[in-house]
């Protein structure tokens, strides 16, 4: 059986370090005290914003699995400091009679969601672990309103998105991470399901398939190519414990290279 432990493990500043580039990915947002209305949606704010959601999702997860787990709670309070600010900045008006609905419902829903939040990452941390299913599904909701939101805007402007495949990356990543830990926490409570095995196959072929195509893509740029191959490093890394699963669930890991991805697709973002 392959080793999921070929090396030492990483050093606290490298794992904060998905974090702290998102932080920078996200300073205009936060410039302010009192968030700043955009007056234009674009695809790539909304990307942020699944993004950072995803994020907090993975991270809740994880306090699942360990409610001592004291980085995934920082992180869970940084990200609901990025989204109180992000997610507020949504445009409320659009010309478009759907599109303004799903921003209407969408800047309603964060409030619950973010106080809800709140409550579960200041409880102490020898508390129980809270029953975190309706908050789950209330992310899970809004995720799917920014998702809606990002395919209109990909109809109506289909050559303004070409350079956003790393952030689609990034963000299909955190949608495997996602699952992986829910899979994890539902083996835990011996609540198992065949579809969500394979979905969690499916998840990882696309991915591959995608970071592959990115490879060919763009493995002979000057700056690009470096943090392809950094991605793929930290892939492959992580694909055998994704593969052999439900065996020796690994989420913790998972969740850690699974953040050193989103860090190298977004820094491959920027340099375009």
């Amino acid at each position: 059986m392959i080793s999921l432990f070929p090396g030492p493990i990483m050093p606290k500043a490298l794992r904060l370090a998905p974090l702290l580039f998102l932080l920078a990915l996200m300073n205009q947002a936060v410039a302010s005290e009192q968030p700043v209305k955009s007056n234009t949606l674009t695809s790539e704010y909304l990307l942020k914003q699944e993004l950072l959601l995803n994020q907090l999702i993975v991270n809740i997860h994880l306090l699942q699995i360990d409610f001592l787990n004291k980085e995934a709670r920082e992180q869970m309070q940084d990200n609901l400091a990025l989204l109180n600010q992000s997610i507020p900045a949504l445009p409320e008006q659009s010309r478009d009679q759907e599109t303004a609905k799903l921003l209407a419902s969408t800047l309603s829903l964060w409030p619950i969601i973010s106080r809800h939040a709140a409550w579960m990452a200041e409880l102490p941390a020898h508390s129980r672990p809270p029953e975190a299913s309706t908050l789950l599904l209330a992310l899970a909701k809004l995720d799917r309103k920014l998702l809606l939101l990002r395919q209109k805007l990909l109809t109506r402007f289909p050559h303004r998105n070409k350079k956003l495949g790393f952030l689609e990356q990034a963000l299909l990543m955190q949608r495997l991470s996602r699952e992986y830990l829910s899979l994890t926490l539902s083996e835990l409570k011996e609540d198992k399901t065949a579809s969500g095995r394979l979905q969690l196959q499916t998840l990882a072929r696309h991915f591959e398939q995608k970071l592959s195509k990115l490879d060919k893509q763009f493995g002979d740029h000057a700056h690009a190519a470096k943090p392809i191959k950094q991605a793929q490093a930290a892939w492959n890394f992580i694909k055998v414990g994704i593969d052999q699963f439900p065996g020796k669930p690994v989420p913790e890991l998972v969740a850690r290279y699974g953040s050193t991805i989103v860090s190298r697709m977004t820094s491959a973002h920027q340099m375009f």
